[in-house]
């Protein structure tokens, strides 16, 4: 049984009451997945989370075992006994449990214990330090802004690009895609007019839409500045 087997009995062991069963696989999943299937990376760090959540609604074990592999993964990252993919990893669970508020101190605690790894997490962290309102430390950490839009808005019209040649998935990708670059964007322009740089804000968000060359994706990109969009509808079983 392969790794995304096992997630699937899982959430099916969740759905049908045997929880400490679908609880010993998710722990398994957590820990053992990319060992076999390193393409697990982003499911393991959103549905996998997500049915484990789910699971701790009516198993509040779940939640406990969930909440304890936390813990001892930010002690360790406090020792400067792990690294960036330990704090990813306490960075998603802390958004599935609704509380990036503890990745945020979690990061102001290491750049204290261990400034050269809270250098590599900066990037990663940025979201938590953008929701916790500290717009100084978010503006040190932030890199370049215009430099890094024209960046990303190459790398958001390659990908759609080789969306096309996915036409089972071609619509959530396309919306993901987009929704991405337009969520990275306007993390920028918060940083930005959080630290009173009104015309920079406003400069980087026209930027962000005439820089596309696409005409459509131009067209969506400035749809989701409007009126995001909502996901497509989607099933996590």
């Amino acid at each position: 049984m392969n790794g995304h087997e096992r997630l699937q009995n899982a959430a099916k062991a969740s759905r049908e009451g045997r929880h400490e069963e679908a609880l010993q696989e998710f722990i398994w999943f957590h820990h053992h997945a990319l060992e076999e299937e390193p393409s697990l990376y982003g499911v393991r760090l959103s549905f996998a989370l997500g049915y484990w959540t789910e699971l701790g609604q009516v198993y509040p074990k779940a939640l406990d075992a969930l909440r304890a592999i936390r813990k001892d993964k930010a002690e360790a990252l406090l020792r400067g006994d792990a690294g960036l993919e330990w704090f990813r990893d306490v960075m998603a669970i802390d958004r599935e449990l609704g509380n990036t508020t503890l990745t945020y101190q979690l990061y102001v605690a290491l750049a204290e214990s261990c400034p050269a790894l809270a250098t590599e997490c900066a990037r990663a962290a940025l979201p938590a330090i953008v929701a916790a309102k500290d717009y100084a430390l978010a503006a040190r950490l932030m890199p370049p802004p215009e430099p890094l839009l024209r960046q990303r808005a190459i790398m958001l019209e390659h990908d759609i690009g080789r969306i096309k040649h996915r036409p089972v998935t071609r619509a959530p990708a396309r919306w993901a895609t987009i929704f991405n670059y337009v969520d990275e964007v306007k993390r920028l322009v918060t940083i930005l007019a959080g630290n009173e740089d009104f015309a920079e804000a406003t400069r980087i968000k026209a930027l962000a839409i005439s820089v596309i060359k696409s005409p459509s994706v131009r067209r969506d990109v400035a749809a989701q500045f409007i009126k995001p969009s909502k996901p497509p509808r989607s099933s996590r079983r």
